[in-house]
């Protein structure tokens, strides 16, 4: 994307986080916005939550409140979740109607048998209890934006971790996304990446489409695209560059802080799983 700043520090968190404890002093309440294009019927829904991601808590909240708009203009309901107020029994009521959830925060390896996966809230949930506990309306579409792993790097990697490992990683977090409702899911971590494949989601383009315009400025080069290995109906594309000078990389480990510089190597940022002509008309379709 042209301009466009990866989130590093921000959010892309380094896995292994059990130890981790909230020390931001940020507190924001559930909200609940109503569009005035509300539909006759009853609207879509999203669900839109930022973990603790310890001095960018703040900065992470501004991001999804722009994400928040852009669904707010759509004629969407919107209920959020930040930082402290991430409360796994409220999210899970709430995302039982939503169309949309949206995560940004520590990723982690919460997942089966300790692979990518899982949400790091106001404490530690893991896969499994996302396939046991977890419920999305039907179609919908999981957005993951700057999340350690969710679209194959991590801010832990200091190489190439290669495309094999990113594919696994994406793989990870997607799947159980779609056992409990989901047909979709998008991870950036660009800021405005996920913005801008939202917005060209509802301009009525399908995912490959969306995909598309959020890879098209030559920042970043397709990887991998392949049916998916749970569903052929789906495709996973894996899109990667190389990084640009020497990064500094900000990651925690059971709360603890270190700072590294290293020096560029290729990454993988942006991930899609999905039918390619899914589309909004798929949500629409169950109101």
């Amino acid at each position: 994307m042209k301009n466009q700043i990866k989130t590093v520090s921000i959010i892309l968190i380094v896995f292994a986080l059990f130890g981790f404890k909230s020390i931001s002093k940020t507190d924001s309440l559930a909200e609940f916005n109503y569009s005035a294009k509300d539909n006759l019927n009853a609207p879509l829904e999203a669900v839109l939550v930022v973990g603790n991601t310890e001095e960018s808590t703040k900065s992470a909240m501004s991001q999804m409140d722009t994400l928040a708009n852009i669904f707010i203009k759509n004629g969407v309901k919107v209920t959020k979740f930040y930082d402290k107020n991430t409360d796994w029994e409220a999210i899970k009521a709430a995302s039982k109607t939503a169309s949309f959830f949206v995560y940004a925060g520590h990723g982690s390896t919460l997942g089966l048998n300790g692979a990518t996966g899982g949400l790091c809230l106001n404490e530690f949930i893991y896969t499994k209890q996302i396939l046991e506990e977890f419920q999305l309306k039907k179609n919908a579409l999981v957005l993951f934006k700057s999340v350690c792993g969710g679209a194959g790097s991590s801010a832990s990697d200091l190489k190439d971790i290669g495309i094999k490992e990113a594919v696994q990683r994406v793989t990870d977090y997607a799947q159980p996304f779609f056992s409990v409702g989901a047909s979709c899911y998008y991870a950036d971590n660009f800021g405005g990446g996920v913005d801008l494949f939202l917005s060209e989601f509802f301009k009525g383009n399908i995912i490959a489409d969306c995909y598309k315009a959020t890879t098209g400025y030559g920042i970043v080069n397709s990887e991998y695209n392949k049916p998916f290995t749970f569903d052929t109906k789906k495709q996973i594309y894996v899109s990667g560059h190389i990084s640009s000078g020497i990064s500094t990389v900000t990651s925690y480990v059971n709360g603890r802080k270190t700072v590294k510089k290293i020096l560029p190597f290729k990454e993988y940022d942006i991930a899609l799983v999905g039918n390619p002509n899914y589309s909004i008309k798929d949500l629409k379709s169950n109101l």
